[in-house]
């Protein structure tokens, strides 16, 4: 593979687990912008040490374990925070979040899923509400609802994708 194809590679994997990656610093760090710089941090290392990655192998595991490295490097900015974990509960919390990784990917492709049959409005809404900067009543202005209206549709949505959620995840372990 030449040095343009192993570029696109590069670009495509991290494009692809990105959200992976952030979710799993954000187990490990006491904040989102924490997690967040650290994310632009693992991503520059992946970047430099991408020659080392073995493509037959995971790249969210190893794209995991240079956050991890990342995150020890970056304790000492942390050591004011309220909470500090010790590398004890630290690596307890890494092994579990990678343990988990596949079955919060299913989780995550059941809810992509089941967004898509939401009606419109409130697949605008749900999605509003928890993008980054988002709240309830921003979600309410843009769906035309009333703040206690937008709570209400909130709840029932909520409810209607976690059943959804558990129907898809339960229907896929049937074997």
């Amino acid at each position: 593979m030449n040095a343009n194809e192993r570029q696109k590679q590069l670009v495509r994997m991290l494009t692809q687990n990105q959200r992976r990656i952030f979710s799993y610093l954000y187990t490990l760090v006491p904040d989102r912008p924490a997690a967040e710089d650290l994310l632009q941090e693992t991503c520059m290392v992946i970047c430099e040490k991408f020659d080392e990655f073995q493509p037959e192998t995971d790249f969210v595991a190893w794209a995991c374990q240079i956050a991890y490295w990342e995150v020890r490097a970056a304790r000492q900015k942390f050591s004011r925070s309220k909470v500090l974990f010790d590398d004890a509960v630290l690596e307890a919390v890494a092994k579990t979040a990678a343990d988990m990784s596949p079955e919060l990917n299913e989780r995550h492709e059941a809810l992509a899923l089941c967004l898509e049959k939401l009606h419109p409005r409130d697949r605008e809404l749900i999605i509003t509400r928890y993008e980054p900067g988002g709240g309830v009543e921003a979600a309410a202005r843009r769906t035309g609802r009333t703040v206690v209206a937008a709570y209400k549709a909130l709840t029932r949505i909520r409810r209607l994708l976690a059943d959804c959620v558990t129907l898809r995840l339960s229907a896929n372990s049937i074997p």
